[in-house]
């Protein structure tokens, strides 16, 4: 046996108490896309910031690593050419340094030369890598009269960081 569908009136159903509200077709699927749109959108910028948070971890990572690598040149620059007052064994001495080498270096503006030939190829590497993944850090070093000027760059992405910092041997507070 066969059921057979029947079609019944409009005006028959809302006579009987049957409602005939609700959403057409056209309204659904206007209402679809607009919410696929509004979960693509925030899918989206969900998916931004962690990457955001990715390339910030990776640029923390080779920050850390530069500030790292600074700090022993910067504490040779106090005690470039210091005699006495320079460790920490010394600190209620006076700070006296070796001014027949450093004379004639502040009377040609040499002291940033000098210091960085002083440095040691461990103190002044040219590249170097840090973090998971590796990022290639590359460094630069240039004196300038009584300053050496220190720049890294760390290959990062999207964008390459860039760290530049002068150094200043103390001895040259000695100059005369």
């Amino acid at each position: 046996m066969r059921h057979q569908q029947t079609l019944i009136p409009k005006e028959s159903l809302q006579e009987s108490g049957v409602t005939t509200s609700g959403f057409s077709l056209p309204e659904i699927l206007i209402a679809s896309f607009i919410l696929a749109l509004v979960v693509l959108g925030s899918v989206r910028m969900t998916s931004t910031a962690l990457l955001g948070m990715g390339h910030s971890k990776t640029r923390g990572q080779a920050d850390n690593e530069i500030a790292r690598h600074i700090e022993e040149p910067r504490a040779k620059a106090f005690g470039f050419l210091c005699t006495q007052g320079c460790t920490d064994d010394q600190l209620t001495k006076a700070l006296t340094y070796n001014l027949t080498t450093l004379k004639p270096l502040c009377a040609s503006k040499g002291l940033g030369q000098a210091f960085l030939n002083s440095l040691s190829n461990q103190e002044k590497p040219l590249s170097f890598t840090t973090g998971a993944p590796p990022i290639d850090i590359s460094a630069s070093y240039s004196a300038d009269g009584n300053k050496l000027h220190v720049t890294y760059e760390a290959k990062t992405t999207p964008r390459p960081l860039f760290v530049t910092t002068t150094l200043v041997p103390h001895a040259q507070g000695w100059c005369p």
